[in-house]
């Protein structure tokens, strides 16, 4: 595990270049992006996303499991995934455990989610307003990660 630093921030204002600072352990969610999208609008009951994640190709760990949370544009009456997956008010979140795979080559995941709303009409209008994925990091082979 990686020692927290704390950075310094120095301001040169007479300079034009922006700098970033970041230390310590990785963020959970600069490794993996996601999306969601929709691929059917009504199978007879629910609303069918397709989620859509691509991990960094810069970045080398064990991604030991995923957790993606959907915000839906309406409260959610049902959610189903093929993973583990709950769902309160208009939020969705699916936990993906992974088969312990070292990610650094731009991997990427979908899997499906099936939303359903008050009725029809709410089920078939709901839309996927904010997405968010966080990755549990293990230790590679080699006793460490980015």
């Amino acid at each position: 595990m990686k020692a927290y630093v704390k950075p310094v921030v120095l301001a040169a204002e007479e300079l034009s270049e922006g700098i970033y600072t970041a230390s310590g352990e990785d963020i959970t969610t600069d490794c993996w992006t996601v999306d969601a999208v929709s691929v059917q609008d009504w199978n007879g009951s629910h609303h069918v996303f397709e989620v859509r994640c691509r991990h960094s190709s810069s970045v080398e760990h064990i991604s030991a499991s995923t957790l993606v949370t959907l915000t839906f544009s309406s409260p959610v009456t049902d959610a189903y995934s093929e993973f583990i997956c709950n769902y309160s008010g208009s939020t969705v979140t699916i936990e993906r455990e992974l088969h312990a795979n070292a990610y650094k080559s731009g991997d990427n995941m979908t899997y499906k989610v099936w939303v359903k709303g008050a009725d029809e009409a709410t089920t078939k209008s709901i839309s996927c307003t904010q997405k968010v994925i966080s990755c549990t990091h293990k230790t590679n082979v080699q006793g460490k990660y980015d």
